[in-house]
């Protein structure tokens, strides 16, 4: 069996086996409240499957999109389609995987509408934004702008998270890369260099500015 494959089911074994254990021991628990002045604790651990949930759906795209894209079988389709409407969307999308108190702010200049691909653009947003919020404390903003200029959408994802290590920015967008303060949070190693691919389809570039224990910051730049 190739290496690459091997790798990668191994890596899929393991983080889909942690957050089920997760939904497992939260399903356990909610059958034990059955009172009805403990719907609170219900409640909670009903959350957090949700959360969890969440987690699962983002990796498992992860390891279908990186494999898609291997194989040379995605293509940007163009259209025309509302940013802010797009965003909004994706905020709610990413709601189920927010720490406690954390929350985003954006904020879109120039044209609303954009000539792009809607669902690679959405790609590129759900997981800058995840990740943001992953590596970021509790009661923490991530910042969202978008710029659609007359020939260029800059697009930033900011965060007050972990940061990233400038030697570990050099590997950053290569495939299964972990950052060396990021091995105890769960992840693929995958979302980056997909995000790096699909700007790539787009006719666009990613660069990140980041400072150990301040933040984070995204760029991608993207040629209309």
């Amino acid at each position: 069996m190739d290496d690459i494959i091997k790798l990668k089911l191994l890596m899929a074994s393991h983080e889909f086996r942690t957050p089920l254990t997760t939904i497992q021991s939260a399903a356990c628990l909610i059958e034990k409240y059955q009172k009805t002045e403990e719907q609170e604790k219900r409640e909670r651990h009903t959350q957090r499957i949700k959360a969890v949930v969440g987690n699962l759906t983002n990796i498992l795209e992860e390891f279908l999109s990186v494999g898609k894209l291997e194989e040379g079988r995605v293509e940007a389709k163009i259209s025309i389609f509302n940013t802010q409407e797009l965003i909004e969307k994706c905020m709610l999308d990413l709601k189920s995987i927010t720490k406690k108190g954390q929350k985003f702010d954006f904020q879109i200049t120039g044209n609303n509408e954009v000539f792009l691909d809607k669902s690679l653009l959405r790609k590129i947003i759900i997981n800058l934004c995840s990740n943001a919020l992953k590596f970021s404390p509790v009661n923490s903003t991530v910042n969202l702008v978008v710029d659609n200029q007359e020939d260029t959408v800059i697009l930033k994802v900011s965060d007050n998270g972990i940061g990233i290590s400038k030697e570990d920015q050099k590997h950053l967008f290569d495939r299964f890369f972990r950052g060396t303060n990021a091995t105890n949070i769960q992840g693929t190693g995958l979302g980056l260099h997909i995000v790096a691919r699909y700007a790539e389809l787009l006719k666009g570039q990613v660069s990140v500015e980041s400072e150990l224990n301040v933040g984070t910051t995204f760029t991608i730049i993207i040629n209309l």
